[in-house]
């Protein structure tokens, strides 16, 4: 297993914005998409475990992964192997104070970007294996290889063996790093990062009039009003604003539709309808942005 360090596209709140498309984040550093996994605490620390996904990157044009829109099983398997899987994020109170990527060919290592200092370091560890559980997990349920299997600490996956190294022993590797390192005591960068919890309360509180994430105010009474979204794709007002919220979630880091959708349900207090539902799925997904 390889790997490579990139930027990524972690929900901070202080530099996110919500206007204007673009393949990198605001500072010009490529987009490599991932979901957050689980989150747990460390001393007054809050760990977030995460998860560079194939999907929404070696397919996308917009990600710095992109490979094809229909890669191969060979360019499908080079990339599980080769590109980033496992990453950590340590903040203290909601500050982002290190990221720590898994990373290495035969012998795995750690690589941790300490951001308010903005060095990198390595450190060595006892890590053995091929691919992490949830890059296998990945190709299993994506169904790439349909042949593909998991049998205990293996995966077989376009016809060869792959060893796993499983998800827990992972994160126990990057907490007693953390710990041994004393990670946990550097000083936090100035870039916030939400827990999960947070993240539903920011959304919910900026969707309101007047907030970030208020797309609706500005039009009321005319909602139905229609416009053109780019040649040949038109919509009514309240279907960009749909679009634009949908939008947002992704890029604050949802991490899946599902929860978009209970967020929404829970703003309106009322059950989502189908063209709701259909239209912030379709911001979510970026479908006007191809």
């Amino acid at each position: 297993m390889t790997g490579f360090l990139v930027i990524i596209n972690f929900p901070v709140v202080n530099d996110w914005t919500h206007d204007g498309i673009t393949d990198t984040d605001q500072n010009g550093n490529s987009v490599f998409n991932s979901v957050s996994i689980s989150e747990k605490s460390i001393d007054n620390c809050l760990l977030s475990s995460n998860y560079y996904t194939l999907r929404n990157n070696i397919e996308n044009e917009k990600s710095s992964a992109f490979i094809s829109e229909n890669p191969s099983l060979d360019q499908i398997e080079q990339a599980a192997t080769d590109l980033a899987s496992d990453f950590f994020i340590l903040t203290k109170k909601s500050k982002v104070v290190v990221m720590v990527v898994l990373q290495g060919e035969s012998n795995v290592t750690f690589s941790a970007v300490v951001l308010a200092q903005n060095k990198q370091f390595f450190y060595s560890s006892t890590l053995k294996g091929d691919i992490t559980e949830n890059r296998a997990k990945e190709l299993i349920e994506a169904n790439y290889d349909t042949t593909a299997t998991i049998e205990k600490d293996t995966l077989k996956f376009n016809g060869k063996k792959f060893v796993i190294i499983q998800s827990q022993t992972i994160e126990d590797a990057v907490v007693k790093l953390i710990k041994d390192e004393k990670l946990n005591k550097k000083k936090p960068s100035d870039i916030v990062m939400l827990s999960k919890k947070e993240q539903r309360n920011y959304i919910l509180e900026e969707t309101k009039e007047g907030g970030e994430l208020d797309f609706f105010t500005e039009i009321k009474g005319k909602e139905y009003d229609g416009i053109q979204i780019k040649p040949g794709v038109f919509a009514t007002n309240k279907d960009l604003a749909l679009y634009k919220w949908g939008r947002a979630c992704y890029s604050i880091g949802v991490n899946t539709i599902e929860d978009v959708y209970s967020l929404y349900s829970e703003f309106k207090e009322r059950e989502i309808s189908q063209g709701e539902k259909e239209t912030i799925k379709m911001g979510f997904d970026m479908a006007w942005e191809e």
